[in-house]
């Protein structure tokens, strides 16, 4: 099976300069975990994840203050067991999923949990 068939679209993005409250709210409203955060310039700064919301104390911090820089990424066309072994390498919930450049899907454990559960 690939990322692809599996995958969240469409992405929700957030900013560098979004409060921590603000973000909790959207994310709790959208029912989602984590959001890749945007460059003013479109590129991507970092990914945020209610585990760095839980972790935060001031929730009129940025968004800028307590995102992960440094993002795990995949392709749609690897193997979701290749994403799942990422996960558990890194110790992360959330993949990053590009192509030629672009995000085009958010992966989570959760989605990999509900796939191979779904199989019995």
């Amino acid at each position: 099976m690939k990322v692809e068939e599996i995958m969240n679209t469409p992405v929700v993005f957030t900013q560098k300069t979004r409060t921590v409250s603000s973000l909790k709210d959207m994310l709790s409203r959208k029912r989602i975990n984590a959001v890749p955060v945007i460059e003013d310039e479109g590129g991507i700064a970092g990914i945020v994840s209610s585990s760095n919301i839980i972790a935060c104390h001031d929730e009129t911090l940025l968004v800028q203050d307590v995102m992960t820089d440094f993002i795990h990424v995949i392709s749609p066309n690897n193997r979701v067991i290749d994403a799942a072994k990422i996960m558990v390498k890194h110790g992360i919930h959330h993949l990053v999923v590009m192509e030629e450049g672009n995000v085009i899907g958010m992966l989570s454990s959760m989605d990999i949990f509900k796939t191979f559960a779904a199989q019995d």
